[in-house]
């Protein structure tokens, strides 16, 4: 199966959460566009040493939005175009939010939207928090792609899981933060078991 990760806003911990359903599911890992360094590849690499980790679709040298970093750098592709890797059980995580741009003309989304891949959202908590994942909860169901749930990463709020799953009739999972090896993969165990439980992902 291949999975697309999606994050409601920049830094909600979606590479962090990609790392920990690659170690938990054995799931290969793609980043769509890279940019800037170090490297998310890296990232997992420390992570999750065993995953097998694929070169990016694209790779900038800007950490900046992509279509910015193509402009600066001159480099010319069409993102619709990238191609994904020949693996059976493979995650995808996207740059930034679902309308970071992808190219000079198109965003993530559009991406997403051109292969219909199931699609997990990755949220935080934090001030606007609940707007952003409802905002790309609703992009994603107006484009009709397949949203298999919702995972909350770094800080926990019941009070804030009640109002999204009321309001938006979602399942959500959770990650927590982690400060060494031992207590990433028991948090990737304890997302696993709760992913399974809830019916959101069976690999």
């Amino acid at each position: 199966m291949r999975i697309f990760i999606a994050g409601s806003h920049t830094d909600v911990g979606k590479t962090s959460v990609s790392a920990a359903l690659c170690y938990a599911f054995n799931l290969d890992y793609f980043k769509l566009v890279q940019a800037g360094i170090p490297t998310d590849n890296q990232r997992i690499q420390t992570l999750t040493p065993k995953t097998k980790i694929y070169p990016s679709g694209i790779t900038l040298q800007t950490p900046a939005s992509p279509h910015i970093g193509m402009q600066k750098e001159k480099v010319h592709y069409d993102g619709l175009k990238i191609p994904l890797p020949k693996s059976d059980n493979l995650l995808i995580e996207s740059a930034g939010g679902l309308f970071t741009p992808l190219d000079t003309q198109k965003c993530m989304i559009d991406f997403l939207s051109a292969y219909q891949l199931p699609c997990i959202l990755v949220g935080a908590y934090y001030l606007g928090g609940i707007n952003h994942i409802l905002l790309s909860i609703e992009a994603l169901k107006a484009r009709k792609i397949p949203l298999l749930g919702l995972i909350i990463s770094k800080e926990q709020s019941q009070q804030m899981d009640t109002f999204i799953e009321s309001y938006a009739k979602i399942k959500i999972a959770h990650f927590t933060e982690y400060h060494h090896q031992a207590s990433f993969q028991a948090n990737a165990k304890k997302l696993k078991f709760e992913m399974q439980n809830l019916g959101i992902f069976r690999a």
